[in-house]
């Protein structure tokens, strides 16, 4: 009997539902009057709040990514291709975002390498000879020497980036836009700081 009861049940539920449901939906379009389209364009609400310091850096950071690209692609020379990164420097916890030029990169990698094969040549199995080890670390250069050595390539990347500007538009407005980023930022910056100092 259980069955038989459950089994109507789900008889009736499964063919009058349906049916009163439909039912319902003719009434309510037999009711429901035609509607002509709404024309009337939609407002948009536009908010603008003032930027903060960090999305304006992003913002400058993104397009200066775009700007290296672009360059990277056009320039005659692998060597002066620039290349970016976040790093953190020695005594400093806070990450410094730096972009050189390829060829400043590999000298300041060959002075170390050179400084750092030295300063294991003074290491033996009896200890390590201080002289060695000095003269060693005295061939570590910093990097404004670095530069120094490196001026004449500065040039060359200079007169390369003059001729890309000359030629390419694209590169143009990109390099004009990373100007007027980096105004921005700084203004923006120096407004927020000099206001706290004043108070």
């Amino acid at each position: 009997m259980g069955t038989n009861l459950a089994l109507s049940v789900t008889f009736v539920a499964i063919t009058i539902i349906p049916l009163s449901a439909n039912a319902q939906n003719e009434e309510q379009a037999e009711v429901a009057p035609e509607t002509e389209p709404n024309t009337r364009p939609i407002e948009q609400i536009e908010v603008r709040g003032q930027r903060t310091l960090v999305s304006m850096r992003y913002q400058l950071r993104l397009a200066e990514a775009s700007l290296y690209k672009l360059f990277n692609d056009l320039n005659s020379a692998d060597k002066y291709d620039i290349l970016c990164k976040t790093e953190r420097t020695t005594r400093s916890f806070i990450p410094q975002y730096t972009c050189e030029p390829e060829f400043f990169h590999s000298m300041r990698q060959e002075v170390n390498r050179n400084a750092l094969i030295e300063i294991r040549g003074s290491f033996t199995s009896d200890g390590y000879d201080p002289a060695l080890y000095q003269l060693a670390v005295d061939k570590l250069e910093p990097d404004s020497e670095v530069r120094a050595r490196l001026t004449g390539d500065y040039e060359g990347l200079e007169q390369e980036m003059f001729r890309i500007a000359t030629e390419n538009e694209d590169y143009r407005e990109q390099l004009i836009r990373v100007g007027e980023l980096k105004a921005q930022y700084e203004t923006a910056r120096e407004t927020r700081f000099n206001e706290k100092d004043e108070d």
